[in-house]
């Protein structure tokens, strides 16, 4: 992918949030693969959006090898949860990898950590030196990374931006990441085409609360074609 020359972003502006796009979960091969995930579509996402330097916010889900979501190992959540999911997304390996083809030519992963200088991460969006950010975390919401708050906050201040949402999976974090941005006041919008969920009575139950909560649902020939 040719990189783009660095342009700032416009105060009124789009931008893509991208809900772990990654080889476990859009693979069919995937240790947690996701039914016909249009791994095509989410590249035409990602080169429209170099292409219009439009920024990528995103989350990957990171796991160590003896996470308690993994039914290999005997730990439990912090409220005793023990969902007993196939291991999958081990930072480094090939399954947490991003979908080939589904990163902008300059982006950073945001570590799940606390103490990042969140404030340059905006810096370098706003500017466009930089066209991605990949937050990492452990559950469903991309919230769950202390830093993705932060960012969004300082982002969209002084802006007029929609957040437009795809990924998978739809029933579990898409919903979690397009719920946590509309409860914090962030207009919202879903490519119904662009995402995919795990059984489809939980794709409608989490489609349907979503458009309740104020999410508006679109497509990504609606957004390729006008740009909206």
């Amino acid at each position: 992918m040719r990189s783009q020359p660095a342009r700032p972003l416009a105060r009124q502006s789009r931008i893509f949030v991208d809900v772990d796009v990654q080889n476990d979960f859009c693979l069919s091969t995937g240790a947690l693969s996701v039914p016909d995930s249009p791994n095509d579509l989410y590249r035409e996402l990602v080169r429209f959006a170099v292409s219009a330097n439009m920024p990528i916010l995103g989350s990957v889900d990171s796991h160590a090898f003896d996470a308690w979501e993994f039914g290999s190992n005997d730990n439990l959540g912090p409220s005793g949860e023990d969902p007993a999911f196939p291991d999958h997304c081990v930072k480094g390996t090939e399954g947490w990898l991003k979908v080939d083809g589904t990163l902008p030519p300059r982006f950073r992963f945001v570590p799940n950590v606390t103490g990042v200088e969140t404030q340059k991460l905006v810096e370098e969006v706003r500017s466009g030196a930089n066209l991605g950010l990949y937050f990492e975390k452990e559950v469903y919401s991309l919230f769950a990374n202390p830093n993705a708050e932060a960012v969004l906050r300082d982002l969209v201040t002084g802006l007029d931006l929609e957040l437009v949402v795809f990924g998978v999976a739809t029933d579990y974090c898409v919903r979690a990441a397009a719920l946590g941005l509309v409860e914090r006041g962030y207009r919202t919008a879903l490519l119904e085409d662009a995402v995919r969920g795990i059984s489809p009575e939980g794709t409608r139950a989490a489609c349907a609360e979503m458009r309740e909560a104020g999410v508006r649902m679109t497509t990504s020939a609606e957004l390729l074609s006008g740009f909206f």
